[in-house]
């Protein structure tokens, strides 16, 4: 389980072509034309703090807003520790 802290889309309708380009070659993800939600959490085995890439975009849109939330394992495609580095406290954190 994560517990999220932030929610972020990168599909091809919310981010400029060459930023979702960007986006997944940085992140090592495969260009779709559904894109990605990204969680920004915490791992609850660890407290590491990690980018969780979900494939289901609708299900992180269902997110939006909220906070604190676990979400359950099968739900994550992949995680991405310490990609990239972000500080939730800080005001200008990527994106």
């Amino acid at each position: 389980m994560i517990t999220v802290y932030r929610v972020v889309l990168a599909t091809p309708s919310t981010m400029d072509a060459d930023a979702y380009r960007e986006l997944c070659w940085g992140a090592g993800l495969d260009l779709t034309d559904t894109g990605y939600g990204l969680l920004l959490a915490v791992d609850d085995r660890g407290g590491d703090v990690v980018t969780a890439v979900v494939d289901d975009v609708e299900y992180v849109r269902l997110l939006m807003g909220a906070s604190g939330i676990e979400v359950p394992a099968d739900k994550i495609t992949r995680t991405l520790p310490d990609w990239p580095d972000l500080h939730p406290e800080a005001a200008t954190v990527w994106p």
